[in-house]
C-alpha cells in the first residue's frame, strides 16, 4: 500500500469515525436523554447545540463521501468494471449507497430538529413539539443504522 492511499484511508477513516459516533450519540444518548427532562431543558440545549453538531457531523459526512470516492477511483483500474464484477466492488457500491440514504435520513431529521425550536418558542403547541421530536429521533436512529451498515459493509468487502 502506497502512501497516498494511506493518506486517502486517513482522511476517510477519521471523519467516518466522527460522523458515525456523532450520529450514534445524537440519536441514541442525548436526543431521548433531553426528551426525558422535558420541553423546558429540551429548546435551550437544542438551540446551543444543533448548529455546531449539524456543522461536525455535514462535515464529516461530506469528507467521509469525498475522500472514500477519491480512494475508490484510486485503488482500482479499471474501477467502474470492477465495482459491478466482484463481490468487493458490490460491497463498495452497497456501502456508499446505505451511507447516502443514512446521511439523507440525517438530513430530515435535522429540518425536523430546526422545526422543534421554532414550534417550542410557542408555548401553546405542546402536542405538536411532541409529535416532532419524536419523528426527529426515529429519523435520527434510522439514520444511525443506515450509516452503520455502511461501515459494517465496507468494512467486510475485502472478506467477501
Amino acid at each position: 500500500m502506497n502512501a497516498e492511499i494511506i493518506f486517502l484511508r486517513l482522511l476517510h477513516i477519521v471523519p467516518g469515525f466522527i460522523w458515525v459516533g456523532g450520529i450514534i450519540f445524537f440519536a441514541f444518548v442525548l436526543q431521548p436523554v433531553l426528551l426525558k427532562t422535558g420541553s423546558e431543558h429540551f429548546a435551550p440545549v437544542m438551540q446551543k447545540l444543533l448548529k455546531p453538531m449539524q456543522a461536525l457531523i455535514h462535515s464529516s459526512a461530506w469528507m467521509t463521501i469525498i475522500f472514500g470516492l477519491a480512494m475508490a477511483f484510486r485503488v482500482r483500474d479499471p474501477l467502474f468494471d470492477f465495482l459491478w464484477s466482484t463481490n468487493w466492488g458490490i460491497a463498495i457500491v452497497l456501502g456508499f449507497v446505505t451511507a447516502l440514504v443514512g446521511y439523507g435520513l440525517g438530513l430530515i431529521s435535522g429540518r425536523y430538529s430546526k422545526k422543534i425550536l421554532a414550534a417550542s418558542a410557542l408555548s401553546s403547541q405542546e402536542p405538536e413539539v411532541w409529535d416532532l421530536q419524536n419523528r426527529s429521533m426515529l429519523f435520527s436512529k434510522m439514520s444511525a443504522l443506515f450509516v452503520v451498515l455502511s461501515v459494517v459493509t465496507m468494512a467486510i468487502a475485502q472478506h467477501i
